[in-house]
């Protein structure tokens, strides 16, 4: 064992000069704590993650978490962290009481790390917003810093408003995720966080679920949505207190929110969305701007009644890009109006022009849905499962009317059925019988042709005779 370093305020000067000499031994004496230090003082690729918590949870040379000391070991890990260029992801974790002497020279060398990509935050004291602050120069300046993840923290609105600033300190505006989930966090100070993240373009991925988003709030982040260059894929609103008025405000952003593929809004607090407010939702899927691809409004319980799955099927006729549902229990009848919708029987043109998208409606067990649901899933193509669709309910094509494209359609009937021979149609219930479809068509084809020749030519002989009066008023005048 060498000698023990006990210089907690040294500054980076210090540490350089001491850097080259000293052994991890003389740093910390957990023997878990000296494998991640000498790790991460090599720089070498094979620690690019970190768990800082008050209990290692693994040993050995497996070993990626880091139990604080003190002052002292934490200010080297700070030191070589900050000289380290491989580490990307760092997570602090499960402190209760967490101080300021410790972690201080910690984040000193931190903040001059050029290589983390995400900070995650979880069931900690996070010092009433004052980490924040100090970890100001890596908000400030980092260029990689692309993910922020705090969940289970809490502290005053102060502290909020201290991450607020942080956030919007970015000089590089390099997040592309912010996670600020399960904290109880306040309306008030969520209209300041939300403001906070507008300066960042490359924002993709917000969640701020188990808070308490309100009124305030909801018009903050549909101004977001309306007025900032920030383009969301994924928004988490689960669980807050978002009402009718909250939904009002935040329907017409949705609406043109082009780029946002997934939208929760899970009901365990927001229970106070009434049935305007969830129909007013489901006039998103209506928007011609809309690419939302999955919605989820339940969990495990929900408040949402046969009426408001109505609106949502209703909704639904049209759209040509959700594939994930999560709605909670439907009646039998709305079901069979779901199936329609999938798979609209009524004629070969609207089987065409049905749902091929939508595959999940949620767990629970839909025997009506499911092999409409495992037909979408199955082909990324939407033409081929519209094909199949068409082959397993309509057994002989009608040639009559297709006769307005004349001798075009037979050629583009037998392409048609030539491309799906090709397609691999599962054998459930039904055979395709290509051939004798082929046969029939033609066969129909024959049997009218006499009559089409007949109208053709009728159409021909009538634009001639239009033509010559054409003509002959020409000459008059």
């Amino acid at each position: 064992m060498g000698r023990k370093v006990n210089n907690q305020n040294m500054n980076t000067i210090q540490y350089d000069a001491q850097a080259d000499s000293i052994n991890v031994e003389d740093i910390a004496t957990n023997d878990n704590n000296r494998i991640v230090l000498s790790r991460i003082k090599r720089n070498t690729e094979e620690n690019d993650i970190l768990w800082i918590q008050n209990v290692h949870e693994n040993d050995g040379e497996d070993c990626v978490d880091y139990v604080p000391e003190g002052a002292n070991d934490m200010g080297w890990l700070g030191y070589f962290i900050g000289k380290n260029n491989h580490v990307k992801e760092l997570y602090f974790r499960d402190f209760d009481n967490l101080s300021i002497d410790t972690i201080k020279p910690f984040i000193r060398g931190v903040n001059r790390n050029k290589s983390i990509t995400y900070l995650d935050f979880g069931s900690m004291n996070l010092l009433n917003g004052k980490i924040f602050t100090m970890l100001g120069p890596l908000f400030e300046n980092s260029q990689t810093l692309a993910e922020l993840t705090i969940g289970y923290c809490h502290l005053g609105d102060d502290g909020w408003r201290l991450l607020a600033l942080a956030l919007g300190s970015n000089k590089h505006k390099s997040l592309e995720s912010i996670v600020i989930a399960r904290n109880n966090i306040p309306d008030e100070a969520l209209v300041d966080i939300i403001t906070s993240m507008s300066i960042h373009p490359q924002l993709q991925h917000i969640d701020l679920a188990d808070n308490h988003l309100n009124t305030n709030g909801c018009k903050s982040l549909a101004t977001l949505l309306q007025n900032s260059a920030t383009e969301l894929h994924y928004l988490n609103l689960g669980n807050n207190e978002i009402d009718d008025e909250g939904i009002d405000t935040l329907v017409p952003a949705l609406k043109n929110c082009h780029q946002l593929q997934t939208l929760k809004l899970t009901s365990t607090r927001n229970e106070s969305i009434t049935n305007r407010g969830w129909q007013q939702l489901a006039n998103i899927f209506e928007s011609p701007n809309s690419n939302l691809t999955t919605l989820r409004l339940v969990e495990n319980g929900n408040n949402i009644d046969d009426e408001i799955a109505a609106a949502f099927v209703d909704a639904l006729k049209n759209n040509r890009r959700l594939k994930y549902l999560y709605i909670g229990n439907m009646s039998n009848n709305i079901q069979a109006s779901l199936s329609k919708i999938l798979c609209d029987t009524s004629s070969i043109n609207s089987t065409f022009q049905s749902n091929h998208t939508l595959e999940y409606l949620g767990p629970a067990n839909r025997n009506l849905l499911q092999p409409l649901f495992a037909l979408n899933r199955r082909y990324n193509d939407k033409k081929e499962v519209a094909i199949i669709k068409i082959l397993q309910h309509h057994n002989d094509f009608d040639m009559l009317p297709f006769f307005e494209w004349e001798f075009k359609v037979l050629p583009l009937i037998v392409n048609w059925l030539e491309r799906a021979s090709t397609i691999e149609i599962p054998r459930r219930g039904f055979e395709p019988n290509i051939g004798p479809r082929k046969l029939s068509s033609i066969y129909q084809f024959i049997r009218g042709m006499p009559l089409l020749y007949i109208e053709t030519r009728l159409r021909q002989e009538l634009e001639e005779i239009k033509v010559a009066r054409a003509q002959m008023e020409e000459r008059e005048r």
